[in-house]
């Protein structure tokens, strides 16, 4: 499988080049990544390209997916040339939520971040997450208002001028009744303060499943993240519905809906009667199932912008094993077993390797549908 692409070729085939000033102002978040091998990007057709969203573009307009309120929106962005994260007018976003003047916002308020996803300097980033966060916004609701649909339209200007002109994307935002709907069945957790290791400071917070069937299941974070993240309720999580496919652990939802500045650890709980090391990772883009690691924890395609290269840790003695993974976004997570092969692995090399059985963790983003 692939990533969703959401972008259209008539969409960005038109670029062009403008002249405008660079506004010098303070750099956006940045991510580091010192030591860790990344994946070689995939050449562009054009010079910058948007390559998937948060939300997925027509969430909750032509699907059931959900969108809280206090959703942030994101766009993932690979650039030939590279975007000065410093420049005001290297990315902007234009929102519309129906309810207010349509509004800009670019790197030079506080409602917008950059999540680098690569180790280019400032001035020159190839790939990344713009963020918008709503609910930071000092002077209007921090919410959008409930079940309207929002318009926003992204324009980009990389260092050599080159103008993404403004991509739209729209959804809509969950009802009243959704989203106390989504407050039920919460499984019971116990937070609490632990080391950080991607935290300058050494500090974090954790929060874990402490009863039930998903108990072991926990997070660790930056406890200086804008949004605190939270397990909701594994009813809220679509079934997983692909053939050759059969689960090996129940769901673990995961929330905010948000990049975070700092990837998130993530523990997920796989069956005992599972082999974890023929354990890989997938996730649910928020309209598909899509594979996105192996189970020596290569990325497959699709998972770049989701899971953080060489982060997993196999945690075997645990009670219940647990596979941990940093990622730069959150999903619903679920271990399954690959019961047959679609032809993009060779299968003979599997079955030496893993004792003939493959194991992979599949995920959807927690603004799937309510059930």
């Amino acid at each position: 499988m692939t990533f969703a692409i959401l972008k259209k070729s008539s969409k960005f085939g038109l670029l062009f080049l403008v002249l405008s000033s660079v506004l010098p102002v303070s750099a956006g978040n940045s991510l580091d990544l010192s030591g860790v091998a990344l994946a070689e990007p995939e050449a562009l057709s054009v010079p910058t390209e948007i390559q998937a969203s948060i939300p997925q573009e027509d969430a909750g307009i032509i699907n059931f997916a959900r969108v809280p309120d206090e959703t942030g929106f994101a766009v993932l962005i690979r650039s030939v040339y590279g975007l000065d994260i410093n420049s005001a007018d290297a990315i902007r976003f234009i929102i519309d939520d129906g309810f207010h003047v349509p509004y800009r916002r670019d790197p030079g308020f506080d409602t917008v971040r950059v999540v680098k996803l690569d180790q280019a300097p400032d001035e020159r980033v190839t790939f990344l997450w713009a963020v918008y966060d709503r609910f930071l916004e000092p002077f209007m609701p921090t919410g959008y208002p409930a079940g309207r649909v929002i318009h926003i339209k992204v324009e980009i200007r990389d260092i050599r001028n080159n103008i993404l002109r403004p991509d739209p994307f729209e959804f809509k935002i969950e009802t009243a009744e959704e989203k106390t709907a989504s407050r039920k069945d919460l499984p019971k957790t116990n937070e609490f303060y632990t080391f950080d290791p991607f935290s300058e400071d050494g500090g974090g917070a954790a929060i874990e499943i402490t009863e039930g069937k998903l108990r072991g299941a926990k997070v660790i974070y930056s406890s200086l993240e804008p949004l605190t993240p939270e397990f909701g309720s594994p009813n809220a999580i679509e079934e997983i519905n692909l053939e050759g496919i059969r689960p090996a652990g129940l769901p673990v939802n995961l929330m905010p809906h948000t990049v975070f500045d700092t990837p998130v650890a993530l523990f997920l709980p796989v069956s005992e009667n599972a082999d974890i090391r023929s354990v890989g990772l997938a996730y649910h883009d928020g309209t598909q199932w899509i594979a996105a690691a192996d189970a020596a924890g290569n990325i497959l395609p699709g998972a770049e912008g989701w899971l953080v290269p060489g982060s997993r840790v196999n945690h075997e003695q645990s009670s219940p094993p647990l596979i941990e993974v940093q990622v730069y976004h959150f999903s619903a997570a679920q271990a399954v077993v690959f019961t047959s092969f679609d032809g993009n692995r060779d299968e003979d090399q599997d079955k030496d390797q893993n004792g003939g059985a493959n194991v992979v963790v599949f995920a959807s983003c927690f603004i799937n549908s309510l059930k």
